[in-house]
């Protein structure tokens, strides 16, 4: 019988994850490449993205710049959409969506536009993850007509699938000059040693700038794409975040100035992180119980009342639910 760790996973896979882990890490901050000649060469970054690989340069510590706050009172249009599955029928789910956003000038508070609910019927992660997108475009593009040349701040990556309905609105925001920047919390972006870019970069920046705020450009830069991406350290207290920047934007603003100004938008009780996009994620969120309502409620408008209805026929799909438990084996009122 195969021998197990004290957590339960197989003995072997363990020492085998070990060995992988400690080939990325040796040599101070990740593998090491070394030329013909001995030389050691500097990893780069990539990621893929709709079938292709996108790099960009080999990582320099000539692409840091310390950052300082920028006092500013630029408009600024913050908007981010939470999703969350209603129903996992299997060949299909009903995914639903909250939006939030709101208007700042520097960091005062205009106004906060009321939350949309959405809905939709998807068949893959990706169909879901172009819908939110969508979702989220339409609603800056209702709030920016008020407002030309505002810097809109987005929560996700400025990376959108050719040919979708997220793309086209994208692209229509960026060519009328609204200045659209994203702040994801997460990132694919690795490098050829096999780490983390933005891992790599945090422990390189952090032995550069002790106890200062910098920023890193580019990680990568695609005109294709139309994008920009970089990594920014907006608090000495704060953490690392990949930063990016529509095309159009990275041409004609420094990236340094351009990340004090979102350091300035930084909410104290959240270090490093500015707070329009904050207050957005927050407004968001679907909860446990607001989904649980959100179904009784859609059920109700598929027609609870009639076996033979689809809502029945969908909880019949749901199986496991405990919707299935509730409404089938307790009975249809």
């Amino acid at each position: 019988m195969a021998s197990l760790t004290r957590a339960g996973y197989l003995d072997v896979d363990v020492k085998m994850l070990v060995e992988k882990v400690n080939q990325i890490y040796r040599q101070k901050g990740g593998f090491v490449q070394l030329t013909l000649t001995g030389e050691p060469v500097k990893p780069y970054p990539y990621f893929r993205f709709d079938g292709k690989i996108i790099k960009g340069p080999p990582i320099s510590e000539t692409r840091f710049r310390a950052v300082e706050e920028v006092p500013h009172k630029e408009t600024v249009v913050s908007v981010d959409a939470a999703a969350r599955i209603l129903f996992d029928a299997g060949s299909f789910k009903i995914v639903s969506a909250k939006v939030a956003g709101g208007v700042w000038r520097g960091v005062e508070r205009v106004k906060l536009m009321d939350t949309i609910k959405r809905v939709k019927v998807v068949e893959s992660l990706d169909e879901a993850a172009d819908w939110l997108a969508e979702v989220e475009l339409e609603a800056v593009a209702g709030l920016v007509k008020s407002y030309p040349g505002a810097l809109v701040l987005l929560d996700r990556p400025l990376v959108f699938r050719s040919g979708t309905m997220s793309a086209k609105a994208y692209r229509r925001l960026v060519e009328r000059d609204w200045r659209v920047v994203g702040m994801p919390k997460s990132s694919s972006i690795r490098l050829s040693s096999g780490e983390s870019a933005l891992g790599y970069v945090s422990r390189l920046g952090s032995r550069m700038f002790r106890d200062m705020a910098w920023s890193y450009y580019p990680l990568v830069e695609d005109e294709k794409l139309g994008i920009g991406i970089g990594a920014v350290k907006l608090s000495p207290s704060g953490p690392v975040f990949r930063l990016d920047v529509a095309w159009e934007l990275s041409l004609r603003a420094d990236f340094e100035y351009l990340s004090g100004m979102l350091a300035y938008l930084q909410d104290f009780t959240s270090p490093g992180y500015p707070l329009p996009l904050k207050i957005v994620h927050n407004l968001s969120r679907i909860s446990d119980d607001e989904l649980s309502m959100d179904r009784e409620l859609l059920l109700e408008e598929l027609g609870i009342s009639s076996k033979a209805s689809i809502a029945s026929k969908l909880l019949e799909d749901s199986g496991g639910s405990e919707f299935k438990a509730k409404y089938l084996w307790g009975g249809i009122p």
